[in-house]
């Protein structure tokens, strides 16, 4: 995509002009363009999950939940030995040991959210999770509404956000095409996953929190609680992509310390209080069961043998160069994400650089989750295509490259660009077609070759 001459002419075969092609037919045409994108996202969105496979760990991690709380009322997936076992339990080693009984080891809001839409189909239409032909479509519905639609979510308020920030139609439309199209919330938007959800509950939150601070938007009420419930939302789907939540609620409290700590607070209540009653209920703690080692290494536990990528042990230099560049690599698969580099360093070179603390701070964020997995992980996400646990930040990095686009000027620049969003729209393309499996990645088949652990 190159940049148009907004004050150039239309003529007919004999050079005649037939009409002046000013700014607002170009601001026009690209509005026609950001719709089209959405339509064709919210097509995929909705069909793409037609053909989705419902038969991995984390759907059956889940799914063991639901049918529990359903048919028996508790959180707890195991059942006694004299009674027939939940087959989803069976099916995965997402789970825990907490009090001598498994549980799955997931985020519960999630899980309850779909249990909420299976009670809802079961009631309506008679479907079951025992029958594999109704299971698949319940799952087929929870995938279109609970993924699906926080994919939509994140696409219709990232370009909502592009509107009060970046003036240059062109530049908007090519960033919330990298976004749709682009990076892995296409590959897993079809799919039952935690992280679409937080990243369009993240993208938002950040639309009231930057256009309240910055003057974009008038500074109501609402906005503050609007931001508090989305941004709440974050730490119950995916716990640390609650770090870019967390400075964009700074960011506000700097500016309006009271209308943040009150309203935001009340907004943030509702679904952190849900989350912590489903906690205390499931395990008797609000902490996350990630936090406790020995829930993990129950006798007969996978986690105590495990198996291909998740027996990895590769020095943490080695681990962080496949996150970011290697096989794995956040900026290997997806280069378009380099715009959010560029503007980190462009920031930290030019004090006069546009939303330069905005940037900076966007860059602080990234860093303290990429240092969060380094340390605390090992296996770039499992059986995934590419490093997923980094789709929360990915619309966060597009967000800061705006400045960048927005003032591009040399066609050599756009080629570069045109160049990096074709690589990303292939990988994206690849994770749309086939999200999980270790080594599944261009990127291993091609040149760095896969990475496993002992078997």
């Amino acid at each position: 995509m190159c940049p148009i001459n907004p004050k150039s002419k239309i003529q007919n075969q004999r050079g005649l002009t037939l009409r002046e092609y000013g700014p607002e037919e170009y601001a026009r045409d690209f509005l026609i363009l950001e719709m089209g994108i959405v339509v064709v996202a919210l097509t995929f969105a909705v069909m793409g999950a037609s053909g989705s496979s419902t038969v991995n760990d984390a759907v059956n991690s889940r799914l063991a939940t639901v049918y529990s709380l359903t048919s028996f009322g508790t959180w707890r997936i195991d059942r006694p030995l004299d009674k027939e076992p939940i087959p989803f339990e069976q099916g995965t080693i997402d789970k825990v040991m907490v009090n001598g009984r498994l549980i799955s080891s997931k985020p519960p809001v999630l899980p309850l959210l779909m249990t909420a839409e299976y009670l809802l189909l079961n009631k309506t239409l008679g479907w079951n999770l025992d029958d594999d032909h109704q299971r698949d479509r319940s799952v087929r519905v929870m995938s279109v509404s609970l993924i699906g639609g926080s994919y939509i979510v994140a696409i219709i308020f990232f370009l909502k956000t592009l509107r009060l920030f970046v003036a240059d139609p062109m530049s908007r439309a090519v960033l919330l095409f990298s976004l749709a199209f682009c990076t892995q919330l296409w590959g897993y938007a079809t799919h039952i996953n935690n992280h679409v959800p937080a990243a369009g509950m993240i993208v938002v939150a950040l639309y009231f929190a930057l256009g309240v601070g910055a003057g974009k938007l008038t500074p109501a009420r609402w906005r503050f609680a609007a931001f508090g419930f989305f941004g709440g939302l974050v730490p119950t789907l995916d716990l640390p992509g609650t770090v870019f939540v967390a400075l964009a609620g700074l960011y506000l409290l700097g500016k309006f310390p009271r209308k943040t700590l009150v309203w935001c607070t009340l907004g943030a209540a509702i679904p952190i209080g849900v989350h912590c009653a489903s906690m205390l209920a499931a395990t008797g703690s609000i902490l996350p069961v990630q936090t406790r080692d020995e829930a993990y290494l129950y006798e007969g536990s996978y986690w105590r043998n495990p198996q291909g990528i998740d027996a990895l042990n590769e020095p943490k230099g080695t681990y962080l160069f496949h996150m970011i560049l290697g096989r794995s690599g956040l900026f290997s698969l997806y280069p378009v994400l380099l715009v959010g580099v560029a503007a980190t360093l462009r920031a930290l070179l030019r004090k006069e650089f546009a939303y330069r603390g905005h940037v900076l701070v966007g860059a602080l964020g990234f860093l303290i989750l990429t240092a969060y997995y380094v340390l605390k992980t090992n296996n770039y996400g499992g059986e995934a295509y590419g490093f997923r646990w980094y789709i929360v930040a990915m619309p966060v990095l597009l967000l800061m490259g705006a400045p960048i686009l927005a003032n591009l000027r040399a066609r050599w620049k756009w080629l570069f660009v045109c160049v990096m969003i074709a690589i990303s729209f292939y990988s994206a393309f690849e994770c749309a077609k086939s999200p999980w499996g270790a080594n599944n990645a261009w990127t291993s088949r091609l040149f760095l070759g896969p990475s496993y652990g002992p078997e």
